[in-house]
C-alpha cells in the first residue's frame, strides 16, 4: 500500500500531460508528427524492398545494369523521403513541444498573478524560477518526441509485420513474440528512472531557492564574514546533486544498453532463422515455397527497422519519467487539468496595481461581475483575517468608506494596515466577515477587471531593468509619450529627463541609469497619473522622504483625489492634509480619530 500514492500521483501526472495536448492547441502538429512516421516507416519497408530486389538481380539473376534502372532511380527516392519524413516529423515534434510549454508557461505567469505577492513572498523565487524554465522544458523530449513515438512503436511494427507476413509466416512469428521483450525492459527500467528522476527535480529545486538567496545576502554575509562558509556549503551542495545527476544519467544510459542487447538479440534469431533456411536445414514458413536472397535479405533488412520505433521509445523514456517528474511539481502551481485559454497572448504583470488573487483560496472562480465606473464604496463588515491559526492580524473589523472620500489609517507597524490594503485589493482573502465595492461582494467580483481600477503606491516601488518609458507603461501599456512626459512633469520629474540623453528611451537599473530614493518615489507618482483608477491605495507614500520632496507629493496627491476613493497608510503627519477621515489600527479593530491631526 505504501506505493499507492506514488501511482496515483504518477496518473494524475499523466492525465495532466495528456490535457496538455488539448489546452495547447497541439493536436494538429502531433498528428503531422505520427503522420510523418508513418511514411517513414512504409518509405523503409520501400527501400528495403527495393534494395533486396537489387542485390538479388546482381548477385542471383545476373541481370544487366539497364535492367535494374527502375530500382536505381527509385532507391535514392525512397531515401530521400524517409529522410525528409524524419525531418518533418521532428519539426512537428517541436512545435507540439513549443506550443504545448509557452501554454503551460503562461498558465504558470497567470496562476503566480492571481496567487499574488503574498503568496509568492511565502515560496523562493529561485524554486519559481526553477519550475518556469527547468521544470517547464523538462516536458520537452516527452512531446516533442516521446508521445510521437508512443504510437509510432505500435504502428511501425504492424506496418512491417503486415510487409513480412505473406512472405515468411515463421518470421512474422519471431518478429512477434520477440517484441515484447523491449518493452517490458523499458518498463522495469523506467520504474526505477523515474523515482530518481523525482527526487533529482525536488534536489534541483531546493538546490535553486538556496542558491539565489545565498546570493541575494551576499553583501550582508560578507559583512558577517560568513561568505566563506557559504561558499563550502554551496560546494557540497553542487557536489551532491553532481552525484544524484550522474546516478540518474547511469540509469538512462544503462536503459540503453538493455535495449540495445535484447533487440540485438532479437535480430540474431531472425537471421539464425534466415540463414539456415538459405541452407536448406528448415523448410517452414514459406507456405510451401522455397526461401531465396531476395526474400531473406528482405527481412533481414526490415528486422532492425522493425525493433527500432521499440529501440526508440525505450530511448525516450527517460523523457517521459523526467516530464512526470516535472508534472508533479507543476501540479503543485497548476492544480487541475490545464485550461483552455480565451487568447493566448501573456498580460504582463502590473507593476503599479498589486496585480494579483485570491491568496487563501486560489480555486476561487469570478462571477465576471464588475462594479459600476466611478469612485467605489467600500464596506467592511465584521471582517477577520489570521495568517496563522489563534494569532489574530484583524479581528472583527468595520468600515464604511463613501464614494469619493479619503480616509488614512495610522497605527504601530506590525498592527494589519497592510494586510487590510491586501484584503481590498484581493489579495488575500478573509476568514470571517464580508468586504463590499459598491455593495457587491468582493468575492462575487471579476478581480482582474477590479484590479484594473486600481492604483497603487508604496514605500518600494519597483524599478524594471528596462526602458524608462517601459518603466512608466507597468502602469498603462498604451500610453502615448506624450502622456508619459506630461507624468514625469506632473510628479516632478521634468528636470531630471530633460537632462536624459536618450530620453524615454533611457535604461533604468542595475548597470544602468540609477536614481535615488525621492526619484524612485517620483517614478512611482509618475505611474500613479497615468493610471485610470477609480481607487487609490497608498502604503507609506512618503516614507524616508526630505521634507520637499514629501511637500511635492503630497500636493500632487491631493490633486490626484479629486473624484476617486482614497485609502492611506501613513506614519507622518504631511499625507493627513490628503484625506477628511482618520482611523487608528488598534488591538486589531479601527477606531476613528476625533482630530484630524492624531498623534502619530
Amino acid at each position: 500500500m505504501s506505493g499507492s500514492p506514488d501511482r496515483d500521483r504518477s496518473r494524475q501526472a499523466q492525465r495532466w500531460l495528456r490535457a496538455c495536448v488539448r489546452a495547447g492547441h497541439a493536436g494538429a502538429w502531433n498528428g503531422i508528427a505520427i503522420l510523418a512516421g508513418v511514411i517513414q516507416t512504409l518509405a523503409a519497408i520501400a527501400q528495403a524492398g527495393i534494395l533486396a530486389w537489387l542485390l538479388h538481380g546482381l548477385i542471383i539473376l545476373h541481370l544487366p545494369w539497364a535492367e535494374l534502372a527502375p530500382a536505381w532511380y527509385a532507391w535514392p527516392v525512397s531515401i530521400a523521403v524517409r529522410a525528409l519524413a524524419g525531418v518533418v516529423r521532428e519539426y512537428a515534434g517541436q512545435r507540439v513541444s513549443a506550443r504545448i510549454r509557452q501554454h503551460v508557461r503562461t498558465q504558470l505567469l497567470t496562476r503566480l498573478q492571481q496567487l499574488g505577492p503574498a503568496w509568492r513572498e511565502q515560496q523562493q523565487s529561485g524554486a519559481l524560477s526553477n519550475l518556469l524554465l527547468e521544470q517547464t522544458d523538462a516536458l520537452d523530449g516527452y512531446f516533442a518526441r516521446y508521445r510521437p513515438q508512443q504510437w509510432l512503436a505500435v504502428v511501425a511494427p504492424v506496418l512491417i509485420l503486415l510487409a513480412v507476413l505473406p512472405r515468411s509466416w515463421a518470421a512474422a512469428v519471431i518478429l512477434l513474440l520477440t517484441a515484447p521483450l523491449i518493452p517490458i525492459f523499458m518498463m522495469l527500467v523506467g520504474w526505477g528512472a523515474q523515482a530518481r528522476q523525482t527526487r533529482q527535480f525536488m534536489a534541483l529545486k531546493r538546490m535553486s531557492g538556496y542558491f539565489l538567496d545565498v546570493l541575494r545576502g551576499l553583501p550582508t554575509l560578507r559583512l558577517l564574514d560568513a561568505h566563506g562558509r557559504q561558499a563550502e556549503r554551496i560546494t557540497r551542495t553542487a557536489e551532491d546533486f553532481r552525484i544524484r545527476t550522474m546516478s540518474v544519467l547511469r540509469l538512462a544510459f544503462l536503459s540503453g544498453t538493455v535495449l540495445e542487447f535484447f533487440s540485438s538479440v532479437a535480430i540474431a534469431l531472425t537471421a539464425v532463422y534466415l540463414g539456415f533456411s538459405l541452407l536448406g536445414h528448415l523448410d517452414f514458413g514459406y507456405y510451401g515455397h522455397a526461401p531465396n536472397l531476395q526474400l531473406a535479405f528482405f527481412i533481414l533488412l526490415l528486422a532492425p527497422d522493425y525493433y527500432q520505433p521499440l529501440r526508440d521509445l525505450g530511448t525516450h523514456y527517460h523523457a517521459r519519467a523526467e516530464a512526470l517528474a516535472a508534472a508533479e511539481a507543476l501540479q503543485e502551481v497548476l492544480p487541475g487539468e490545464p485550461t483552455v485559454p480565451a487568447t493566448e497572448a501573456v498580460p504582463l504583470p502590473d507593476a503599479t496595481t498589486p496585480a494579483t488573487a485570491h491568496a487563501t483560496h486560489p480555486s476561487r472562480q469570478a462571477d465576471n461581475r464588475v462594479p459600476p465606473s466611478g469612485a467605489p464604496s467600500l464596506r467592511l463588515d465584521n471582517l477577520s483575517f489570521a495568517y496563522r491559526p489563534g494569532e489574530p492580524v484583524l479581528a472583527d473589523l468595520n468600515l464604511q468608506v463613501e464614494p469619493g472620500a479619503a480616509i488614512a489609517i495610522v497605527g504601530p507597524s506590525g498592527g494589519g494596515k497592510s494586510t487590510l490594503l491586501r484584503l481590498l485589493s484581493g489579495q488575500l482573502a478573509p476568514d470571517a466577515g464580508r468586504i463590499e465595492i459598491n455593495g457587491m461582494a468582493l468575492s462575487d467580483i471579476d478581480l482582474p477587471a477590479w484590479r484594473e481600477r486600481i492604483g497603487w503606491m508604496g514605500q518600494h516601488p519597483a524599478v524594471l531593468a528596462t526602458s524608462l518609458a517601459e518603466n512608466l507603461r507597468v502602469a498603462r501599456h498604451d500610453a502615448t509619450e506624450s502622456a508619459l512626459t506630461d507624468a514625469l512633469t506632473f510628479s516632478g520629474l521634468a528636470d531630471w529627463y530633460a537632462s536624459l540623453p536618450d530620453g524615454l528611451d533611457t535604461q533604468l537599473g542595475e548597470g544602468s541609469r540609477r536614481l535615488s530614493g525621492g526619484q524612485v518615489r517620483r517614478l512611482a507618482l509618475a505611474r500613479l497619473a497615468l493610471r485610470p483608477a477609480a481607487l487609490l491605495l497608498l502604503d507609506e507614500p512618503t516614507a524616508s522622504l526630505d521634507e520637499d520632496t514629501e511637500q511635492l507629493i503630497v500636493e500632487r496627491l491631493q490633486q490626484l483625489r479629486q473624484g476617486r476613493t482614497l485609502v492611506l497608510l501613513t506614519h507622518r503627519r504631511a499625507p493627513l492634509a490628503c484625506v477628511n477621515t482618520v482611523y487608528r489600527l488598534s488591538e486589531h479593530r479601527l477606531i476613528k480619530e476625533e482630530t484630524h491631526a492624531p498623534a502619530l
